[in-house]
This record gives C-alpha cells, structure tokens and sequence, in this order.
C-alpha cells in the first residue's frame, strides 16, 4: 500500500518511477496499468537515484518484525558493492527508535563495500497514509519527516521532490523521526480508546454516548476523528505499533502506564464487540 501510493504519486508529479516487489502478481497488476516494473531489484536501481523502501514490519508477540527490513538490506547492499552510481536509499517503513541506527545503517556499513556520504547516503521518510486513501494522503500530507545524519546534497534531493507537496518539511535525525511516526500512531490509539472509555461512562449512566461525542468532537483542538464509541482500533497500523512501543519502552526500563491502559480499554471493546456480533447471530440464527 505504502509502496504502491509513493511510487504512484512520484510518478504523477512527473518523475520517472520503477516499481520492483518480490510479488509477481503485485508486478503484473502495475503494469496492466501502465507503471514501469522491474524484474529484479538491481535493475531498477541501476536505472534510478533514489530507492523508496516500503516494506512491512509486522509484530509479533508485542516484538518488532525486522525481517523484511534485512532481506531488503542484503540486495541493497549487494547492488551497491558492484555499482559504481550513487544512490539515496529512502526507509519508509516503521521502526522503533535507534532501529536506523543500530540495525540499517550498522548493517550496510559492514556488509557494504562502498563508502556512505560519498557513493550512497540513507534517510528514514515515514509515511502517515490511511490503508482506504493512501493515494490522496500522499498529495496532501501534514508535514514530510526526514531523519537523516549527513545533510548531502542526495538528502536535499528528497527536500526538492517534496517541495511540490507541503511547506512543512522537518529535516531531523533518525531517532526522532522514528518517534515521531510512533508518537502520532499511538496518540491516535490513545485518542479512540479514551471516547471508548467515555462511551462506557455513558452507557453505564444513561447517557446518549453519540450527542456526548458530537458535542466533544466539534472542539477544533479535538476533531472528530477516533470519537465514536464502540469501534476499537484496528486496521495495520495502529494495534501494531502501540503494541511494538509499549514493549519497547518497556525494555527500556520505561513503565508504559498510559499506553497499557489503552491497549486494555481496546481488548475490553473488543470483546463487548464481539460479544455483540455473538448474540447477533445467535438472533439471527433462531429467527
């Protein structure tokens, strides 16, 4: 999804794209709609300057996913030892803070003959695109993050093809580009769990959760969004990454009082949701 709204929006903003996934199929379907493919990563880095990575990191039992990440570093790191063109390799995927550092660029200064900040530089580019409307996020961001470490003129390239987009472009390191991309994803969970909170209130008082929302949601510092009662966070994002950071800050010896409450008030809707989908069918069933 991520890739595909990068590349796509590149594209019509004028550039020349090459889109390469290890998906045949995910291939096939670009190319039926007129995008450039490549059969092989290598081909399409020798044909551009600059590499969007856009691949998943999942968790799994609260933990991070990196796989992804280092399967894409080992064919980057293979192209750049034999090519002799410098190359941007852009990260746009999310990773918990210091993951740039101790695990991106630790491992293609070791297994990468070439110098970084001469023949290739990195930046971490996270993305903030919903899942339904990726495309259009993409033309219309709030702000472009860009952690970076050098400030060559490859990384001023990336300020140059976003300057189309917005004004608000944050150039900062790889660290606080890391938490800033978790901080707003679990703003976000902490927001549609604390309606959720308050909608139990109301159930339990008697009171009308949908006018209490609307008349909250009208405030312009607090928005509409993540105020309905009754939907749990969910989605690829979101559950994920409150998740990931909570174990994170965990091991970092951080008590993550706040965000466990939220992951509790999101399972807790959960099962009355599901609870609700049960006695629903159970309904329908006997009907």
């Amino acid at each position: 999804m991520v890739g595909s709204a990068t590349g796509q929006g590149f594209h019509k903003l004028g550039h020349e794209v090459i889109f390469y996934d290890i998906s045949k199929e995910k291939l096939r379907t670009l190319k039926s709609n007129g995008f450039n493919v490549a059969e092989d990563l290598g081909d399409a880095l020798s044909q551009t300057d600059i590499a969007f990575v856009c691949v998943n990191t999942p968790t799994h039992n609260s933990q991070q996913d990196l796989s992804q990440i280092l399967s894409a570093l080992y064919q980057l790191a293979n192209y750049l030892n034999s090519s002799n063109k410098r190359h941007l390799l852009v990260f746009r995927s999310t990773m918990l803070p210091g993951t740039m550092r101790s695990v991106v660029l630790n491992y293609l200064e070791k297994n990468c003959t070439k110098k970084r900040g001469v023949d290739y530089e990195i930046a971490y580019n996270p993305e903030f695109l919903r899942q339904n409307s990726a495309l259009e996020d993409f033309f219309k961001p709030d702000r472009v993050i860009i952690g970076e470490e050098n400030g060559n003129d490859l990384t001023k390239l990336l300020v140059e093809i976003y300057q189309p987009l917005t004004k608000h472009i944050i150039n900062t390191s790889f660290e606080a580009a890391e938490l800033i991309k978790y901080a707003s994803n679990c703003f976000l969970s902490l927001k549609i769990s604390f309606f959720n909170e308050v909608g139990l209130i109301c159930k339990h008082l008697g009171i009308d959760d949908k006018v209490v929302s609307l008349g909250v949601s009208l405030d312009k510092r607090i928005g509409k969004y993540g105020t309905e009662f009754g939907r749990p966070f969910d989605g690829m994002c979101l559950p994920k990454d409150t998740q990931a950071l909570a174990s994170f800050i965990k091991e970092n010896r951080i008590e993550p009082d706040l965000l466990e409450v939220v992951l509790n008030i999101n399972k807790k809707i959960e099962d009355l949701t599901t609870t609700k989908q049960l006695v629903s069918s159970a309904r329908e069933t006997h009907s």
